[in-house]
């Protein structure tokens, strides 16, 4: 399943954080990366990371690729193999992320399947009360657990059976090396709980829906399960998180995730949002009929008040009268309450269900996707709060993650009995942010000129290509430069690494010069038995870790060997097998290294021959979606707006927009990942200048902000040189400069002249 933009993007980062993590430790690494400060107060020297996605957004799939990261680099002395703890927030998440999970057809499964060579095992807490020891020693076992089962309370302990003696697990604690930091009875003998097994070994732990391990009753108990690592995913992070990837909501509606915005009406009486949620499902349901290629069954979901003593309430009963008074058939309703389930083992995607109306209390609040769900009515009383914060998350995900032709099918829908709609929008806005949403994406319905607020037009009408470099009149690639008769295995294979564990499979934990390795928490039991390894396997494994699709496998399967028969030559198998993770790397660094000499040579000999020159390719967009709107207002911005900017971009940017440069005709920030034009060398990665200016003679200046820590280093060195090579490609019409807080005004005054 290829990941989206911004998840791909969050992967990368993670990625960036744990090869940093294994040079500079925790506090370091996460600081060079977001240039933010690390909070150590909640787990010390563990590393202790956030990646926020707001509902919607796939967090349980990046969590699922990102644990593979995890495990193939800060973790790699456990071999793939151990406890990955996945706490989840309530029984009902567990529920379904076991479902997933177990599924070996479902597309999380998939991907751990493929991460870990099917070497995965999946328990429930329940379940993992019997776990064995070698489903330890032999898979990855991941254990999906509510908070509230582990959830230590000293005054109620014998309430939970993770902390309790457990005769199953006895293997467990056979030949015990050190048992200082297990949990003991009254007595001194270690308890043979599930609590203690997790704690040797040394987990992962995986937080869904992180904020809400915010209570030090939390916190205390996760430091106790000895974890070696604590990543969360959460789309409202508490106070104190170390923010590693923050993935905005506008970034969900450009890939096409979530339906918003959310349109908002309000009326005073709560019969009429029924009757205007029942009208606009019946509109939705016309358009979508239209769809060609897709089949949407638009429903709505009706959030009843629970039964009252006191107060006259809105019940679900009287929901479903009034709905079957509305000539509503009574097979196109479902009911779902903590008493009565009628979605129990329903498709609500077959074309075959009929259902187009649930009414619910709070049941829908977690745990329950359908992105058929297009409508939300909520029938609180008069002037009392709008209960619908918890159930917002469920009506915003997309149909197939696709937009449609018809803007009404790529938005959702609010109907709230109140006041008056600011009574309204207050409630809703509180809702909106505990999703990881904001003002933004709320819509008047009664404002027929309201447009979404973060996605802004161009201001300049002239369509606008910059030039990019061209390889025989098709945009330069990596890919291309490497060729189609590239033979990786006729490239030398000899290479020198240094092993990290001895040949016994225990990890030795140390400081060593140039890698940090974690010393407070100590591993408690270290031993992996690597069974059944051989070259071939080894071959085979190193084969399937290493995924270049622009080589054939054959080729780079015999480049394996053949780097593998050196080894041999100075390690035993035995040696490298269990340091296999050591020599992923290294071989993952080698080939690199031989594809961009490769490259290189290709793109010098392209360039004399000049078979490499710039062309136009794509325009910018007439409209964009800004990740996160910056109040000022500029004068020659080419969209209305732009998107957000650091102190020292937006002091520089401010300068470019001033009259002060009166040759600028407009200016553009030009985004990573995401705008149309890059700079792509020999190197695989491409380059997005941070500000493209275009001058009222025609030239196109891209310029690339540095801060003062990063302007001279080897990847600073490779784009300036592109940058260049490109400019230098265009008979001068095309100009790119480094800029700096050093050299600001000489860049200045070089721009005025063009």
């Amino acid at each position: 399943m290829e990941l989206k933009k911004y998840q791909q993007s969050a992967i990368d980062t993670l990625k960036e954080y744990l090869k940093e993590l294994q040079k500079v430790g925790t506090k370091y690494a996460f600081m060079g990366i977001t240039n933010k400060p690390y909070n150590p107060d909640f787990f010390t020297d563990i590393p202790f990371v956030c990646v926020k996605i707001p509902t919607g957004g796939g967090k349980t799939m990046v969590a699922c690729h990102a644990t593979q990261e995890i495990m193939k680099t800060a973790l790699a002395n456990k071999l793939d193999k151990g406890i990955v703890m996945w706490f989840v927030p309530s029984e009902a998440i567990k529920t379904q992320t076991l479902k997933k999970f177990k599924d070996k057809n479902d597309p999380h499964r998939r991907v751990l399947d493929e991460a870990f060579q099917n070497g995965v095992r999946i328990f429930s807490n329940e379940e993992a009360l019997r776990i064995r020891r070698e489903d330890v020693d032999d898979n990855l076992c991941i254990i999906i657990s509510s908070l509230e089962a582990f959830r230590k309370d000293k005054k109620i302990q014998t309430k939970y059976k993770v902390y309790q003696e457990n005769g199953s697990l006895l293997s467990h604690f056979e030949n015990l090396h050190n048992d200082d930091n297990l949990e003991k009875d009254e007595e001194g003998t270690v308890i043979n709980s599930l609590a203690n097994v997790v704690k040797m070994s040394n987990p992962l732990i995986v937080i869904d829906e992180g904020h809400k391990t915010q209570t030090q009753l939390s916190i205390d108990f996760i430091k106790d399960l000895n974890p070696c690592f604590i990543i969360e995913y959460t789309a409202t992070p508490r106070s104190g998180s170390n923010i590693l990837v923050d993935i905005s909501a506008s970034q969900l509606k450009e890939e096409q995730m979530v339906k918003i915005p959310i349109v908002l009406e309000s009326a005073t009486q709560w019969q009429d949002s029924v009757a205007r949620g029942i009208e606009k499902r019946d509109e939705l349901e016309k358009e979508a009929k239209k769809l060609k290629s897709e089949y949407i069954r638009p429903i709505v979901l009706l959030q009843a008040q629970p039964q009252s003593k006191v107060n006259d309430t809105i019940t679900v009963e009287e929901l479903k009268d009034y709905l079957i008074k509305a000539k509503i058939s009574e097979e196109e309703i479902a009911i779902k309450t903590s008493e009565r389930n009628d979605l129990e083992g329903v498709d609500l995607f077959s074309k075959k269900c009929k259902i187009r109306y649930i009414i619910t209390v709070n049941a829908l609040a977690e745990g329950w996707d359908c992105s058929f769900a297009y409508v939300l009515v909520s029938v609180a009383n008069v002037g009392a709060k709008i209960a619908v914060e918890q159930i917002i998350g469920r009506i915003i995900r997309m149909p197939y993650a696709k937009k449609k032709a018809n803007e009404d099918l790529n938005r959702c829908y609010i109907f709230a009995s109140a006041k008056n709609f600011n009574e309204a929008a207050t409630q809703i806005i509180g809702g909106l942010e505990s999703n990881g949403y904001s003002r933004h994406d709320l819509l008047n319905a009664s404002d027929k000129e309201q447009k979404y607020e973060l996605e802004v037009e161009r201001l300049v009408k002239k369509d606008f290509a910059i030039p990019m470099m061209s390889l025989d009149g098709d945009k330069l690639t990596f890919e291309e430069l490497i060729g189609e008769d590239f033979q990786l295995a006729k490239q030398n294979a000899e290479f020198d690494f240094e092993i990290h564990y001895d040949n016994d499979g225990r990890a030795i934990i140390d400081i060593q010069a140039d890698k940090w390795i974690k010393g407070a928490q100590q591993f408690l039991k270290l031993t992996y038995k690597d069974k059944n390894f051989s070259k071939k396997e080894l071959v085979q494994w190193l084969d399937k870790k290493l995924r270049y699709t622009l080589l054939d496998q054959p080729d780079k399967v015999k480049f394996i060997g053949n780097a593998l028969e050196y080894q041999l030559k100075k390690k035993s198998l035995a040696e490298l097998s269990v340091n296999r993770y050591v020599l992923l790397n290294k071989l993952g660094e080698v080939i690199d290294g031989v594809l961009e000499a490769h490259s290189k040579k290709q793109f010098d000999k392209a360039l004399s021959a000049k078979k490499i020159t710039v062309k136009p390719f794509d325009n910018y967009p007439e409209t964009i979606i800004l990740g996160q709107e910056m109040p000022q207002k500029f004068n020659k911005n080419y969209y209305g707006k732009v998107d957000k900017l650091n102190k020292e971009e937006l002091n520089f940017v401010e300068r470019i927009d001033l009259d002060t440069l009166p040759n600028i005709n407009f200016w553009i920030r030009n985004r990573e990942k995401v705008d149309p034009f890059y700079l792509i060398g020999w190197k695989k990665n491409k380059f997005y200048p941070d500000f493209i200016a275009y001058t009222k003679k025609g030239n196109v200046i891209a310029l690339e902000w540095k801060g003062g820590d990063r302007v001279s280093n080897e990847d600073t060195e490779y784009k300036v040189e592109i940058g260049n090579k490109w400019a230098d490609l265009s008979k001068g019409k095309l100009h790119f400069f480094l800029v700096h807080n050093g050299n600001i005004e000489e860049v200045l005054t070089e721009s005025k002249k063009l």
